[in-house]
């Protein structure tokens, strides 16, 4: 708007009647495709890629590209004497590709492409005069054609200097505003139109102007194929760079076309899928309409005379946003097993797709998944063969959006090595103790614990793991989100044999969940967890086990929903029977003499009714009126913890106890 106001007061011709605005065109522009080496040879044809041919649009149109970039050169096809015009055969064959692109509703792009006795010989007056010749040329010629044919005044100046580029620029567009008031222009820095010269360049009086850079970086990468890219460095370093002409860009009410940008075919391929896509998502994200290069050779995405594509980069171009499943990471689980592993952008995919290629085929649907998947992995692969995976995210609108590919080579035979567990605290848990649900062993996946999915939420506690941790703060964790099938493993350290109580700390809003335990060979019971009615207020479960000493492996697996928080398992010895024990009134006694349990009174209190009952609660047997001194064959029951009751009159005494 101040440039507009000040066109104005300045006197400049300022016309208000653009049906599109830069800024308009721009946010229309997303999708971009350079027909480069083609129409800027010195004949077209010339460098090995077939003349332009009306399908090739269509095949742009089919494919939901919006934008064709033509670059054109000029000097071999106009006079070098005034007044220098243009050979009428070469007007024509540029106007019919033009149209051809104009008529399926695409933006295109003209442009004054590899001139370069402009750039190489500015000081002279003659090619300064032949140059704006060329443009007065063009702007009669193509005056009337839709708006959505843009011009570029010279692509790359380099050759020039910064003031030259100014100058020339802000010369041309007054030719060109002469029979085109409204036509939106694209203008360059100096150099070789990277974004620093644009930030730098002298902006032009006039209301219709798009600023425009080129990139490859890094140079190493994008333009010799050398090394990888992809690191956060790497990203963080093209970032700032975007940044920085947005800042150019809101600063100056200018917006921006990327009118090149791409990495060699030669360049190693799932660094050079990433590029591409933090290209295009940039792009996306600050607002850039981009256009890829495109020369049919060591950057083709066409092949043009096939009526094909390379489909890697062109649905990277046209199916991809900052909204696609993000981060494929191919791992090699066994030498025949792939893993593949993503992050979803968003949370409302209505389903997921998995595509694989081998480097020589097409892309084949291997997997159809639930939208919330991050995980997927293949089996029975073929070893010695490279295969290619992206990950595509459907709407039931029929939307698609593609993440970038990547590759992985299956080797002939690699063993993997064997997983190590390690304790997490370092040393064999303690039992008896209290042993804390998030302290699972170290070792991985299938090895030292069992998650469904590889989705993390650790609350800052082993984010490097799948086992969901839920940070309660000042040091306190549950295990959560426990599925059935879920198991985790712990190292433990049983001090002494014998018969443990076993106290569970859990946490469920509705109960009823199960769970069981092993240690060793011994088995736990399944055991339910209560309702608590709360993700965080806890309640107690109890039940017993036989332990054997030593250092053994105990495994903690969720059996069945509703699911259920953990807390930590409390470990406390039995003290057996042994000879003697008092029951808990001194005036009755009970001792084990070899498969005889004796029960006795030492006072006038009768002893009326004796019940046994198992760890369950379950009443195993009932004496009436036993006497003062009763013998209980052990021979009928099983090894396990019991609950000794007497019944004396109205008073009830209890004892539990260890029956070996």
């Amino acid at each position: 708007m101040i440039r507009f106001i000040l066109a104005i007061l300045i006197g400049i011709p300022v016309f208000v009647s653009a049906q599109i605005s830069p800024k308009e065109a721009i946010s229309q522009m997303t999708k971009g495709i350079n027909l480069g080496n083609t129409l800027e040879p010195p004949y077209e044809g010339d460098w090995g890629n077939p003349t332009t041919q009306e399908y090739m649009f269509d095949m742009y149109k089919k494919e939901g590209f919006d934008c064709v970039r033509i670059p054109v050169r000029w000097d071999k096809h106009m006079a070098t004497t005034s007044p220098y015009k243009i050979n009428e055969t070469w007007f024509n064959r540029v106007e019919q590709i033009l149209d051809w692109g104009l008529a399926r509703g695409l933006y295109i792009v003209v442009n004054s492409h590899h001139d370069d006795w402009i750039k190489n010989g500015y000081t002279s007056a003659i090619n300064r005069a032949r140059f704006d010749s060329l443009w007065s040329q063009v702007a009669v010629r193509f005056k009337g054609k839709s708006e959505k044919l843009i011009f570029e005044v010279l692509n790359e100046p380099h050759g020039l200097t910064k003031a030259q580029n100014d100058d020339m620029h802000q010369r041309i567009i007054s030719i060109i505003r002469k029979t085109n008031p409204t036509r939106l222009i694209i203008f360059q820095g100096h150099n070789w139109g990277g974004s620093d010269e644009l930030l730098t360049a002298a902006i032009p009086n006039d209301p219709y102007l798009i600023g425009s850079f080129h990139s490859y970086d890094p140079y190493l990468f994008g333009l010799e194929g050398q090394g990888t890219w992809g690191t956060t460095s790497d990203i963080n370093a093209l970032k700032s760079k975007f940044q920085k002409v947005k800042d150019w860009s809101v600063k100056n009410d200018i917006p921006v076309f990327l009118g090149e940008f791409g990495s060699l075919r030669k360049c190693d391929f799932n660094s050079r899928m990433k590029h591409y896509k933090t290209y295009v998502e940039f792009s996306h994200s600050f607002g850039f309409a981009s256009c890829a290069w495109d020369d049919g050779g060591d950057f083709r995405i066409m092949y043009r005379s096939a009526k094909t594509w390379d489909d890697d980069i062109k649905d990277i171009l046209t199916h991809s946003s900052e909204q696609s499943p993000r981060l494929p990471r191919l791992s090699l689980v066994q030498d025949t097993i792939i893993k593949l592993d993503w992050y979803n952008h968003e949370i409302g995919y209505d389903s997921i797709s998995i595509e694989r290629r081998t480097s020589t085929g097409t892309y084949l649907r291997i997997g159809t998944l639930n939208g919330q998947s991050i995980s997927f992995t293949e089996h029975q692969l073929t070893r010695n063969r490279e295969y290619i995976y992206r990950v595509i995210a459907w709407y039931n609108n029929g939307t698609s959006l593609y993440s970038y590919p990547q590759k992985i080579l299956l080797p002939t035979y690699v063993p993997i090595p064997p997983p190590v567990r390690k304790s997490y605290t370092g040393q064999p848990l303690a039992i008896p103790g209290k042993i804390e649900a998030e302290h699972f062993d170290e070792g991985g996946e299938g090895f030292s614990y069992h998650d469904s999915d590889s989705k993390n939420t650790s609350g800052g506690l082993r984010p490097n793991e799948p086992i969901d941790i839920y940070d309660l703060g000042s040091g306190k964790y549950y295990v959560i989100d426990n599925a059935p099938g879920e198991w985790l493993e712990y190292t433990v350290n049983v001090a002494q044999k014998g018969s443990y109580d076993i106290t569970a700390t859990t946490a469920a809003f509705e109960g009823g969940g199960t769970f069981r335990l092993k240690i060793g060979s011994a088995e736990s019971e399944i055991i339910k967890a209560p309702t608590t009615f709360s993700w965080v207020n806890t309640k107690t479960v109890n039940f017993s086990m036989n332990l054997e000493a030593g250092e053994q492996i105990m495994r903690l697996t969720f059996l069945d929903k509703p699911m259920f928080y953990i807390d930590f398992l409390e470990f406390k010895r039995i003290v057996p029977v042994g000879n003697s024990a008092e029951l808990n009134d001194p005036g009755f006694g009970i001792f084990q003499n070899h498969e005889d349990l004796i029960i006795s009174s030492h006072s006038s209190k009768q002893i009326e009714i004796i019940n046994l009952y198992n760890i369950l609660g379950t009443l195993v047997k009932t004496i009436e009126s036993p006497g003062t001194s009763f013998r209980l064959s052990t021979l009928d029951l099983r090894d396990g913890v019991y609950v000794v009751q007497l019944i004396s009159g109205k008073e009830k005494f209890s004892k539990k106890i260890v029956i070996q």
